[in-house]
This record gives C-alpha cells, sequence and structure tokens, in this order.
C-alpha cells in the first residue's frame, strides 16, 4: 500500500500520525500541492478529487478522506485499538474526534485558506471571520472535555489525538495562534508535539 501525501496539509498529516502511533509502515509518496501535482492526469486517475491523502492498496484501487483511511486500516490492524476497547471508550473516541475534526481542524483550515492561503486561494474575510466564532464556541467545550488528560480522551491515545494534532500543527505552519487561556489544550499540545509520532513527520 501506498499512501499519498504533502506535509503541510492537516488531513494526510492526521493519517501519518495515526500510522506512527500505531507503529504501521506504508510507502509514503509525496504530493507537491504548490506544484499543482493533484491536478496532474496521473494523481486525478488514483482521486478524481485531486486531494490528499490518498490510500493506494495492493490490488491499484484507491481509498480518499483520511478518516475512511485510518478506519481500514484499523480493521486490518485492530490490536491495539486506536479508539478503545469498550463500546463507550470507542464512542467517546468518535465523539471527540468528530468535535476536533468539524470544530477545529476545519475552521482552522478554512481561515488560513481565507487569509493567507498557501494554495493561492484568493483572501474571504467573512469565511474566516464565520470560521473564527466556530473555534471560539468549540475550544472552550473541549477545553473542558479534555480535562487533564494525558490526551485527548483520558488515558490513551486515540485518533482524536492525531486529528487534533494535524489541526494545531496546520495553525502553527500559519502562525494563526490559538487562545493560550485553555489551559487544558495548551498543556494537551505541549505534551503531544513532543511525542515521536509528531517529532518524525519531517
Amino acid at each position: 500500500m501506498r499512501l499519498f501525501y504533502f506535509p503541510i496539509a492537516p488531513n494526510p498529516t492526521k493519517v501519518r500520525i495515526y500510522l506512527r502511533e500505531k507503529g504501521l509502515v506504508l510507502d509514503e509518496v509525496l504530493v507537491n500541492l504548490g506544484a499543482r501535482e493533484q491536478k496532474s492526469p496521473e494523481y486525478l486517475a488514483r482521486n478524481p478529487l485531486g486531494a490528499v491523502p490518498a490510500l493506494e492498496l495492493d490490488d491499484g484501487t484507491t481509498l480518499t478522506e483520511s478518516l475512511a483511511i485510518i478506519e481500514y486500516l484499523e480493521e486490518l490492524n485492530p490490536s491495539p485499538s486506536m479508539w478503545g476497547s469498550t463500546p463507550l471508550e470507542r464512542a467517546r473516541a468518535r465523539e471527540l474526534e468528530r468535535i476536533c475534526e468539524s470544530g477545529v481542524l476545519q475552521p482552522i483550515a478554512r481561515i488560513i485558506h481565507a487569509t493567507r492561503s498557501p494554495l493561492g486561494l484568493p483572501p474571504r474575510p467573512q469565511v474566516a471571520d464565520a470560521s473564527r466564532e466556530v473555534l471560539d464556541k468549540v475550544l472552550p467545550v473541549l477545553d473542558a472535555r479534555i480535562g487533564a488528560g494525558p490526551f485527548v480522551v483520558g488515558p490513551r491515545v486515540t485518533v482524536a489525538d492525531c486529528t487534533l494534532s494535524a489541526a494545531y500543527g496546520f495553525a502553527e505552519f500559519a502562525e494563526i495562534a490559538l487562545d493560550p487561556k485553555y489551559a487544558n489544550l495548551a498543556a494537551w499540545r505541549a505534551r503531544f508535539r513532543e511525542r515521536p509520532s509528531v517529532k518524525q513527520l519531517g
């Protein structure tokens, strides 16, 4: 299997952190978004939407969408689980992963692409303002849910940590500061960024 990625983009970053936390090794193929390689005929044959990540399977077919890729790899490699060991743990992990995705990663991505898009998209101030409002609503809720951690869902790393780390990494790349008054989130970020899964991304 081969994972097609771009190192700054948060969705492939989420998958790459997951792989390292899980201890899985795949061939990783760089798709240079700045050079618009995602729009090449060769890449569009893998993913007609022209986005990363894409997971090329051994039979030559392709899976797209970061969470679908992670779920597929979890099915193939169920132990140790990156969701949890009980129905409630898994439900909590999925709940918080969705909050991290829709309430943090997506708004950060929209702010970046509406203000200083690395892909050269035009400024859209209203989109950026609306996305900041989402962050202002979600971050205090997530901060309270994380509590003392040490991870998003308590004592073990889950896919939610991979998603939130990718979100924070994208914000830091674009120099978008997230309010430090959310002490639990700030402490989580300081701890998680020191993990080999994040440091080894390159």
